[in-house]
C-alpha cells in the first residue's frame, strides 16, 4: 500500500483494521456534518442531479477562508485540482507524490527536521508538508511571491488542522499563488471527495475539469455548511493536535522521531519499516505508512496519523523494536 488507507476486501474497508496510514480529523466526523449527510440520505437527494452552478458552495468556501468566492474552484478532492495542473513545475522533495513536475530538489534533512527553501521558479510543494511534517513559514512564501517571475501552487490539505499558518489570505495579494485545499482531512470525510482552489487561476483550472465534478450529497453537506461552526471546529481540532503532540513529547520512543506541525509525524526506524508493519498488522491489527517511495526517504521510514491511541500503538512498536534487538543486537 502506498497511499489510500488499508486496502478494501471483498467491496467493503478493513473495518478491523486501526489505520494509522490515513491523516484523518484525530476528532473524527463532526456531529453537525454526520447530521447534514443523514438528511441528505433521508431525503434521498442522491436521486437529484447536483447543480451545475456551483455558486452556493463556492459562498460557503469564500466565507469560511476570507476571499471572494470569484476566487474559488470546485473539484472532486485536491487530486483533480493536482490532476488538472501541468507538469512544469519543480518540487521540493520528500513531498506528495502525486505532483507532476519536471525538476526537483531535496529538503536539507537535519537531526530531527526536514527543511524546505523555497527557490526561483514554478514550485508546487504541501504545507505542512506530507510526509515529513515540516513548514514553509508564511514570510518565506510571501517573500517568494513577491517576484512576480515566481509561480507557487500550495497544497494546504493538512493547514486546518495543523500548527502552522495558512497562506490563504494571500491569495487576494498575490496572483501568483494558488492554495489547494479539501475537506477530506479536516472533516475526516475522504469518501466525499470534495476540494477546491483559492486563487486568480481557479477558474482557468475549473475549465480543464468535467462537469460534474462532486454529487448531489457532497453538493448538499457542503453547500449547507455553517461557515463560523467549521472554523469553530477547525480550532478545537488544532488544539487537540496539540494536545496529542503534548502526550508524545513525552513518551519513551524507540526510534527516531521528527519535528511536525501535522496532524502526523515522520519516523525512522533502523530496520525497514516493512518489517514493523508485519509485526503491527500479526500483533495489534495495526497499519502505519511505508514512506519508502517518497523521493528523499529510506525504506526505514515511516508515516505515522495522530489518534487518540497512538501512544498504544508507540507501546507496541516499542515492544516490536526491543524483542527484535533482542534477537540482532548488531542491526538494532
Amino acid at each position: 500500500m502506498k497511499h489510500g488507507g488499508y486496502s478494501w476486501r471483498n467491496g467493503k474497508p478493513a473495518l478491523d483494521v486501526k489505520d494509522f496510514s490515513v491523516n484523518l480529523n484525530p476528532l473524527g466526523v463532526p456531529k453537525f456534518v454526520e447530521e447534514l449527510i443523514n438528511e441528505a440520505v433521508r431525503l434521498k437527494i442522491y436521486t437529484y442531479y447536483p447543480p451545475q452552478n456551483l455558486r452556493e458552495i463556492k459562498s460557503v468556501i469564500g466565507e469560511i477562508y476570507g476571499v471572494s468566492e470569484d476566487l474559488v474552484g470546485v473539484f472532486n478532492g485536491a487530486s483533480e485540482v493536482i490532476n488538472v495542473l501541468d507538469d512544469n513545475f519543480t518540487v521540493p522533495q520528500p513531498n506528495y507524490s502525486e505532483y507532476k513536475f519536471r525538476s526537483y530538489y531535496f529538503a536539507e534533512e537535519r537531526e530531527d527536521e526536514f527543511v524546505f527553501k523555497l527557490k526561483a521558479g514554478r514550485i508546487i510543494a504541501s504545507n505542512p508538508n506530507n510526509p515529513t511534517g515540516s513548514v514553509i513559514k508564511l514570510n518565506e512564501i510571501e517573500d517568494f511571491l513577491k517576484d512576480k517571475k515566481n509561480e507557487l501552487v500550495l497544497d494546504e490539505s493538512f493547514i486546518d488542522i495543523s500548527l502552522a499558518e495558512s497562506a490563504s489570505g494571500l491569495v487576494n495579494e498575490f496572483s501568483n499563488l494558488t492554495i489547494i485545499n479539501s475537506f477530506t482531512k479536516s472533516l475526516a470525510i475522504p469518501g466525499l471527495r470534495f476540494g477546491f482552489s483559492l486563487g486568480h487561476k481557479s477558474k482557468e483550472l475549473e475549465r480543464l475539469a468535467p462537469i460534474w465534478r462532486i454529487n448531489s450529497i457532497t453538493y448538499y453537506v457542503v453547500s449547507n455548511l455553517n461557515a463560523k461552526e467549521i472554523r469553530s471546529f477547525f480550532a478545537s481540532s488544532r488544539s487537540k493536535v496539540k494536545e496529542i503532540y503534548d502526550k508524545l513529547e513525552n513518551a519513551k520512543k524507540l526510534f527516531k522521531m521528527y519535528k511536525s506541525y501535522a496532524p502526523f509525524f515522520l519516523v525512522e526506524f533502523k530496520i525497514p519499516s516493512s518489517l514493523i508493519n508485519d509485526e503491527l498488522i500479526r500483533r495489534c491489527k495495526c497499519y502505519i505508512r511505508d514512506a519508502s517511495n517518497f523521493l528523499g526517504l529510506r525504506n526505514t521510514h515511516a508515516r505515522i496519523a495522530l489518534k487518540d491511541d497512538v501512544m498504544g500503538l508507540i507501546h507496541t512498536i516499542n515492544e516490536i523494536i526491543s524483542e527484535k534487538r533482542e534477537l540482532s543486537p548488531h542491526v538494532l
